[in-house]
């Protein structure tokens, strides 16, 4: 029995370590935009409002495709979709390097929305079929890791590669880098359907339709939770760098090394929390409890620090971005963990697809409104309070609206 335990946590652990150097090399990719914001703005002379477009850019045919690839996803297997995302998001992020206008910009960014929108689908239903229950928040804390790993590196070695060699060496590097996951990806995990585990967490066996999965509260209440939360980590992930060089007067290096303090934060948070989770399950608590303690306090911390976060010292203000980032962290687990749970092998991609595409509505929405209200007001303040009351709504999203955290039975009356 301890040699089978073993051999799921070991099988679990490698999808997991793989799916986090994919979602690693999906941030570094997405957010290198941001760190050249400074640069861009300078070389095409751009207003805020403008640099917001262009940094949501992205987000629009990301969230367009969610749903599409979600489906995809089910059709022909998570493994071959992900596979092909991943391939044409980085040849996208190579030619964003050979752009030679604004246009071509936008267009390239528009391309590797809509190829990195076939993570999440294809990670999740890779976990809902080849990870056991007993692992699950720790495997998906793992894979979590490489949206926040990502950006760190992606903020100080992309940085330095842009302050030395310019932000188009920075975009080809990185794409081409990007190619070699395919090679473990292929070679260790295979791009053949996965075989789903007869788990007991796992919702029974049939045939999902949209129809029926719209009709889950919990789809309806974790797309709302999830914008809420992804809110928050859009405007610094797209705006911080450009906040610490012009409210805060740091120099460029010094606001990527603030920046990439965040990131840190969150890396060690979502790994941690994940590994706490799972162990608090095992020892008796209910998935409900766990993972909706962790939202709630991930929310209302997160809020708290949003309000703070304008308003210190600029001494205390990398200590208010690791308490941020440590806040943020808690959620990444649980929420993805809750959508395998309800959704199942059967109807992961799907749901999944739906339920970030709403998320990454708040891409677009704190990209645009965070530079219309620095050009109407000349600062950022107002973009942070605002950011903490979303952050707040988050709570009742995931406390109040969210049903009890249980495995969907497709084939029974209550899921039509």
């Amino acid at each position: 029995m301890n040699s089978l335990l073993r051999r799921d946590a070991a099988a679990s652990g490698t999808v997991a370590v793989l799916l986090s150097l994919a979602l690693l090399v999906n941030y570094i990719d997405r957010g290198s935009m941001s760190t050249a914001a400074p640069l861009l703005q300078q070389e095409f002379s751009l207003t805020h409002t403008e640099m917001g477009w262009v940094l949501s850019a992205f987000f629009w045919t990301y969230v367009i495709f969610q749903p599409i690839n979600g489906a995809l996803v089910d059709r022909i297997g998570a493994e071959r979709v992900l596979a092909g995302g991943l391939a044409i998001w980085s040849i996208a992020t190579v030619m964003t390097g050979l752009s030679n206008g604004l246009l071509m910009l936008i267009a390239f960014r528009l391309v590797m929305g809509a190829s990195e929108s076939v993570f999440y689908p294809s990670a999740l239903s890779v976990l809902a079929t080849r990870v056991a229950d007993r692992f699950r928040s720790r495997a998906t804390g793992t894979m979590q890791l490489g949206s926040y790993v990502g950006p760190f590196i992606g903020t100080l070695v992309g940085g330095w590669v842009m302050n030395f060699y310019g932000w188009r060496v920075m975009f080809m590097g990185l794409g081409v880098l990007s190619l070699l996951w395919l090679v473990p990806w292929t070679r260790l995990v295979g791009l053949s359907r996965a075989i789903p585990l007869a788990t007991t967490g796992s919702a029974v066996a049939g045939v999902a339709t949209y129809r029926q999965i719209l009709r889950q509260r919990g789809l309806w209440a974790g797309m709302l939770g999830t914008f809420c939360g992804n809110y928050m980590f859009f405007l610094m992930f797209t705006w911080l760098p450009t906040y610490l060089v012009e409210e805060r007067g740091l120099s460029l290096p010094r606001s990527q090394f603030y920046t990439s303090l965040f990131y840190w934060a969150e890396a060690a948070s979502v790994f941690i929390s994940g590994w706490l989770i799972d162990r608090w399950i095992v020892s008796g608590a209910s998935p409900n409890r766990a993972y909706k303690t962790a939202l709630g306090l991930s929310c209302s911390a997160v809020g708290l620090c949003l309000l703070l976060c304008s308003g210190v010292d600029i001494a205390v203000l990398p200590y208010v971005l690791i308490m941020m980032g440590v806040a943020d962290g808690l959620a990444g687990p649980s929420n993805c963990s809750m959508t395998q749970i309800m959704a199942g092998p059967v109807a992961t991609g799907r749901w999944m697809g739906l339920q970030n595409a709403v998320g990454n509505i708040a891409g677009i929405t704190a990209s645009i409104i965070t530079g219309k209200i620095v050009d109407l007001t000349g600062h950022y303040a107002a973009a942070f309070v605002l950011a903490s009351v979303i952050a707040l709504v988050g709570v009742f999203a995931w406390l109040v609206l969210m049903p009890t955290v249980r495995a969907v039975h497709w084939g029974s009356p209550a899921a039509v």
